[in-house]
């Protein structure tokens, strides 16, 4: 590797631009992304903080660019005001994800949880059609959850363990009812999907999405 390519080109606003769209990165990837964007934006956040360290960025090489300051008089202000800025990013954007994420998830919820217990209603019932149409909706939502939600965990369940696996236990009971309920047998497919609605519920108490 020739020297050329670690001359420094970066100068201090050039360096603090990149340190704080790294933070960025990795709160977008850790509060909104699923885990395939997650490592494309982390991989960025990395390079853009060993630009931001070392003050060589290699396109600007190629392109000629340089950007360092031949006088600095303004640096240390500069780069106080950053960090602060970031402090301050970082804390209000980490708990503003937070919150959005967690109700967006709830949203999600209600919406697999309406034709779910409307799907109840009608099999305890014995409604037949009403129970056929009530379970088309529920199947059709909570396809959409999963889709949305078999790779991106957001903040209010990164950390349960359990979610994913309760959710495709969820998934399991509503297939398997679909039989039982196209055919007649009310009963059962309420008796199952009973055992599924309690999973809903411990997942809502157990991750505070009441």
């Amino acid at each position: 590797m020739s020297n050329s390519t670690l001359v420094k080109n970066l100068g201090t606003m050039d360096k603090l631009v990149r340190a704080f769209l790294a933070e960025l990165c990795i709160m977008i990837a850790f509060f909104w992304m699923g885990k395939a964007w997650q490592m494309v934006l982390y991989l960025l956040a990395v390079v853009m903080v060993f630009q931001a360290a070392t003050g060589v960025c290699g396109f600007y090489n190629l392109i000629g660019r340089n950007t360092c300051e031949r006088i600095k008089r303004k640096d240390k202000k500069m780069v106080v005001v950053t960090a602060v800025l970031m402090i301050l990013v970082a804390g209000a954007g980490s708990y503003a994800s937070a919150i959005m994420t967690k109700n967006i998830l709830k949203g999600d919820l209600a919406s697999i949880e309406e034709p779910y217990n409307l799907t109840l209603l009608s099999t305890e019932q014995d409604l037949r059609n009403e129970s056929i149409s009530q379970y088309e909706m529920l199947n059709t939502s909570l396809e959409a959850f999963n889709k949305k939600y078999s790779d991106y965990e957001p903040f209010a369940v990164k950390f349960d363990e359990k979610f994913q696996g309760d959710m495709t236990n969820v998934s399991t009971i509503v297939k398997a009812s679909r039989q039982d309920i196209f055919t007649g047998l009310l009963s059962d497919a309420h008796a199952r999907l009973a055992v599924g609605k309690s999973l809903l519920q411990s997942i809502k108490k157990r991750d505070s999405l009441e």
